[in-house]
């Protein structure tokens, strides 16, 4: 769990009651929402705000718990009769501003070192006490980093290097029925954590996750809706925001921002010190260019590049995984050998139509089109960005193309096998970023956009309130972006910002200033256009949601 006493948020057990109460009359069952245990720490010095006092409950003369006992309304008679008394002490406005300044949103600084807040304050704490908004969704109970490696399996990790969180939406790939078809994210959340003592111990529910959707009996995903059902959001028209945006295809990621994924090795096994790189690695590394060719040969990375030469291209990866929003991407300046002379110099026989680069720990799911590698410059990396290529990066080798999803970018080869497939099976391995959402049968996350520079929720004040400043991405692999749309009212209203000319090859890197109108929650919707194969609009299946406080 991170940081309990800075992520979680407020839980009283009348608070509990309130919602089980409320849901019952509502018809929605008793539940005790959210995940955060109830003896959570509020202030930054690890202390508990104590609970407002409240007037104690009475047992009236019918039998019926009494809440309001000492509040100055009749506990006897006809509700009707007591009318005259609520004048008294029912006061709208007070009644709302107490509840609010007593279910003040959490905040908390994350890993790098932003103040974050996850849910919008509003002006009666709609939210918190009734949507129970701070302990809902995955990152309320923990980050997705914490939740894998905690897994009691293996399983591979990823690390953004740009600054934002990491959500479930970059799980949905992996576990589709169009990418893998089995091991269903649904089926393995759900299971495991209804058989959590730890989600139990805190109050854990279905609601934890969850939003029933009143219009269609559906339970979805909390995190796909939070945006849209939490209040407090102040919405600003496009032709009031004026919001300026620019973009460009030639920025080049920082090596801090660089993203990162494990092998399948153990770990001892892995190379992750950047600062601590074995030359020797490098001379003695071999690859075997074997399989369906002539000419099968196994030389070292020294004799490859004298054999074949170098070349040098800036070069996106995007991965097949990279989820609505999230930042599993980055775009670099490349060099290495063109595996165009390598395919000339090993000679495919005939009818051999695939070549799968193959690391050493054994990932073998890149079988690719020999043609498509020519065509996308496939190149064998070794250095990025004018440095020898980094171990966190596949050192001393990995391989890159265009058009292609990173699940196509095989680290550390230690083969290049020629194969002959069936027509029909020649792209079960090319990766372009279309695995299907399982809800709607529709592409997830392709085209793609999201925000770089800051996590959602952060909270700016001073100059980075004055303008707001975001930069990020668009990208849909082999897809040519053709517009991106902004808007900061839920999508009533856009600013377009239309891409002419726009080379898939390359991610697309925007830049937005935003002036606020004042202090408040926003939130910037985001939706980007592609052109499919066909020439026809890939208008993104979900908006990309970035929320942010101003102060």
């Amino acid at each position: 769990m991170r940081e309990q006493a800075t992520r979680t948020g407020r839980r009283s057990r009348k608070g509990i009651a309130c919602a089980a109460v409320l849901a019952c009359v509502l018809g929605m069952g008793c539940l005790a929402w959210g995940c955060a245990p109830s003896t959570a720490p509020d202030n930054a010095d690890g202390t508990t705000e104590a609970p407002a006092a409240e007037a104690p409950a009475t047992v009236s003369s019918d039998g019926y718990v009494d809440q309001m006992a000492g509040s100055g309304f009749p506990t006897e008679g006809r509700f009707v009769d007591g009318i005259t008394a609520l004048p008294g002490f029912y006061l709208n406005s007070e009644k709302n501003a107490a509840n609010a300044e007593a279910n003040q949103p959490r905040r908390y600084t994350d890993r790098n070192g932003f103040t974050v807040q996850p849910v919008p304050a509003d002006d009666r704490g709609f939210n918190i006490t009734y949507l129970d908004a701070d302990n809902r969704g995955c990152t309320s109970c923990h980050t997705l980093e914490n939740a894998l490696m905690s897994l009691p399996t293996y399983h591979r990790l990823i690390f953004f290097g740009y600054p934002t969180e990491q959500s479930y939406a970059n799980c949905i790939a992996c576990h589709s029925e169009t990418y893998q078809g089995e091991n269903f994210l649904a089926e393995a959340i759900h299971t495991s954590h209804m058989k959590s003592a730890m989600f139990q111990s805190q109050n854990g529910t279905c609601s934890s996750c969850h939003y029933s959707d009143i219009k269609t009996g559906d339970m979805k995903r909390w995190d796909d809706v939070k945006y849209n059902v939490m209040h407090g959001i102040s919405d600003v028209d496009a032709a009031e925001a004026k919001a300026e945006i620019s973009y460009d295809q030639t920025t080049i990621t920082p090596a801090e921002n660089r993203v990162f994924k494990t092998v399948k090795d153990e770990p001892a096994e892995w190379l992750v010190d950047d600062n601590d790189i074995d030359p020797t690695i490098y001379e003695n590394w071999t690859i075997s260019i074997d399989g369906d060719c002539e000419n099968p040969v196994t030389m070292t990375l020294p004799e490859l590049e004298e054999q074949f030469g170098t070349v040098k291209q800036v070069m996106k990866m995007d991965c097949t995984i990279n989820g609505v929003g999230q930042a599993t991407i980055m775009q670099s300046e490349v060099e290495g050998i063109p595996v165009s002379k390598i395919i000339e110099f090993a000679r495919p026989k005939a009818g051999a139509n695939i070549l799968s680069p193959i690391c050493a720990d054994g990932y073998n799911y890149a079988q690719m089109p020999i043609d498509w590698m020519i065509d996308n410059d496939a190149i064998i990396v070794t250095k990025m960005d004018g440095e020898t290529l980094p171990p966190s990066q596949g050192y001393p080798c990995m391989l890159w193309l265009y058009n292609t999803s990173g699940g196509n970018f095989v680290k550390r080869i230690g083969n290049l096998t020629f194969m002959t497939l069936p027509e029909e099976d020649l792209n079960n391995q090319l990766y372009l970023g279309e695995f299907a959402d399982d809800i709607t049968g529709n592409p997830y996350s392709k085209p793609n956009s999201g925000v770089l520079n800051y996590p959602t929720g952060v909270v700016l004040t001073g100059n980075e309130a004055k303008p707001v400043h975001l930069e990020g991405f668009a990208d849909a692999w082999n897809e040519p972006i053709k517009k991106m749309e902004f808007s900061f009212d839920h999508g009533k209203t856009w600013q377009t910002m239309d891409t002419p000319n726009n080379d898939s090859k390359f991610w697309t890197y925007w830049r937005l200033d935003f002036t606020p109108p004042e202090a408040g929650t926003y939130l910037l919707n985001i939706r980007t256009t592609s052109v499919a194969p066909d020439g026809s609009d890939h208008v993104s299946q979900y908006d990309t949601q970035f929320m942010f406080t101003v102060e």
